[in-house]
């Protein structure tokens, strides 16, 4: 007699799900510590991932992956890859946020007018600064100068817009 219920899952199936893992491991393994460490592994997964980090030859960083997946199989992911996409999704808005800095700054060197527009939208930044590093930068670029306060416009937009 069989029994209906039990759902068969294929070898091919488990294949594929192992490689997810494994995929999934490598990305874990290309963060930041301060980024696993909010995963919040169990230490013996941590571990395994920090082992993961610091193996040069490529033959064994794949069988300590292979190590890792089986370790992640006996736990539930499904925090890890939510965990995931926030990350994910956070490093997207640093990028937006920088292109952001980044426009500002190009139409301050180039608009004199973009200032005044500037200030009125956020009130808070430090106006004199501004120019001051505006006035630099372009005396800077005419002088073939390293562009130090070229960057320091960009950290000062990124503080105040962002």
């Amino acid at each position: 007699m069989v029994d209906e219920n039990i759902e068969y899952i294929s070898k091919t199936d488990i294949k594929k799900d192992c490689k997810k893992i494994q995929t999934f491991g490598r990305k874990i393994g290309a963060l930041s510590f301060n980024e696993i460490i909010s995963f919040n592994f169990p230490d013996h997964i941590f571990d395994a991932i920090k082992e993961y980090k610091a193996i040069k030859s490529n033959v064994a960083k794949k069988r300590q992956m292979q190590y890792l997946g089986r370790l992640f199989r006996e736990i539930d992911l499904s925090q890890a890859y939510l965990r995931m996409e926030q990350i994910k999704n956070g490093s997207e808005i640093d990028k937006r946020n920088d292109r952001l800095a980044e426009l500002w700054r190009n139409k301050l060197i180039h608009d004199k007018g973009a200032l005044t527009e500037l200030i009125n939208l956020y009130p808070k930044i430090d106006r004199q600064k501004i120019r001051q590093l505006v006035q630099n930068s372009i005396k800077e670029k005419k002088e073939s100068k390293p562009p130090k306060n070229f960057r320091q416009i960009f950290r000062l937009l990124k503080q105040h817009i962002i």
